[in-house]
This record gives C-alpha cells, sequence and structure tokens, in this order.
C-alpha cells in the first residue's frame, strides 16, 4: 500500500465517483489516496484495517478460507464500492481477505480519527445500509447459481464477460478459483468446450467458436 500525493489524481476520482454525496459534511479534508499493487491485500481475513476503503479504480476479489484451508470465492469488484465497512467501523476481525487482482486505487478514510465522525453521519450509514443489502442479494443469487447450475453453464458466462473481441484470455488458477471449482475439473470442461467445437485453443488463450452455443447454456452471474 502506498499513500498517493497527488491531488489531481484524487480530485479526478472524487469528481468521477460521486463519493462526496454519501455524506452529510464535507469529507473532502478527510479522505486520502493509496494505491495497490496487483497481488497486494487491501485487507487480510482476521486483520483489523485502520482505514475504510472506496475502490475507485482496479479489480479485487474477495475470499475466505475454510477449516481446511481451502480458498472460498466470495465476490468480485470492479467499480465504485466501499470494502469492509463493518469491519472497519465497528472494529471486528475481518471474515474474508481483499485482493488486488490488477492496479488498484482506494480512497481511504482513517478510523483512527474519523470513526465517530461516520457513526454520526446518517447519510453514510443509510448508504452503507443499502450496500450491504444490495451486496448480500447478490451474493445470495451468486450461491444458488454456484450450488445449481453446472460448472459448463457457470463457465460459459465467465467466458462470455470475460472475452475481448472473442478472445479469452485469463489466468485459469484465478478462473478456478472464482467459479469454486478445481483447476482440473475447470480443464476438463475447457477441453471439452475445445475438443466439440466451442472453443479453439490457440497458444496461451483461447478464441469463441460457437459463441451462440455459449449464450445459451450461460448462467447469469452478475458479479463475475
Amino acid at each position: 500500500m502506498e499513500k498517493v500525493e497527488n491531488k489531481t489524481l484524487l480530485n479526478k476520482y472524487i469528481n468521477e465517483t460521486g463519493i462526496l454525496n454519501i455524506f452529510s459534511h464535507d469529507m473532502r479534508a478527510n479522505i486520502e489516496l493509496f494505491s495497490f499493487n496487483k497481488g497486494e491485500y487491501l485487507i487480510n481475513e482476521g486483520e483489523s484495517s485502520n482505514y475504510l476503503f472506496f475502490l475507485v479504480s482496479g479489480k479485487v476479489k474477495v475470499f475466505s478460507h475454510s477449516s481446511s484451508g481451502k480458498v472460498m470465492f466470495v465476490s468480485h469488484f470492479h467499480s465504485f464500492e466501499v470494502l469492509g465497512e463493518t469491519c472497519s467501523l465497528w472494529e471486528k476481525p475481518p471474515t474474508a481477505s481483499v485482493k488486488a487482482i490488477s492496479k488498484v486505487y482506494c480512497i481511504g478514510i482513517s478510523m483512527i480519527n474519523h470513526r465517530e465522525t461516520l457513526f454520526n453521519d446518517l447519510s453514510f450509514l443509510r448508504y452503507t445500509c443499502l450496500s450491504l443489502a444490495e451486496r448480500l442479494s447478490s451474493m445470495t443469487s451468486s450461491t444458488c447459481i454456484t450450488l445449481f447450475d453446472s460448472l459448463e453453464s457457470r463457465l460459459a458466462s465467465f467466458i462470455l464477460k470475460n472475452a475481448k473481441e472473442d478472445i479469452f484470455y485469463y489466468n485459469l488458477t484465478e478462473c478456478a478459483e472464482l467459479l469454486c471449482t478445481s483447476y482440473r475439473h475447470l480443464l476438463r470442461v475447457i477441453n471439452s468446450f475445445c475438443s466439440t467445437g466451442r472453443l479453439e485453443k490457440n497458444g496461451k488463450y483461447y478464441k469463441i467458436i460457437d459463441k451462440k452455443y455459449l449464450s445459451e447454456i450461460a448462467s447469469n452471474i452478475s458479479d463475475i
């Protein structure tokens, strides 16, 4: 994590996200800009953060670990989003980690200096409640899809959402984690798509050959 001393860039993100509108009072003097490199943790499972972060640029994944140590994907964020608000506000150890999967910029508010201010800000608390409710609804829907839809359907959706000009290039280990499956199972399904003419492998990427078929079987996964 690195504090970014660039007022022009900070003002750019303030204007793009409208972050000041979620507070009752002008918080401009109380917010800071931070950057995280790919692979860095914004929040560590079990470790309380001294900052409340708002994702303003880049992409992060949220995941936790089961009692057996298995990684369990929770969600993906790639737009303006408040992160770890419950744990940061109430000083609770996070039950999940947030990791940057690209270069990330966050606006941060010091909990040491401004926790009481936020606790007494009705507009901010309303925003937080709405954000939590929407997130819970999305996670419930995604969990049902994971439980009841086949990997073929979920992978088809993932490929269509992440392909550019019908080219799918993605770290398959990461893809397996996001789809809550094993790397071996994922590879079997991808190879099946290739052998039946749905995809074509070219080096390290895959070209979509039968987009109609993938669209027909795709799950409705909104947050990946």
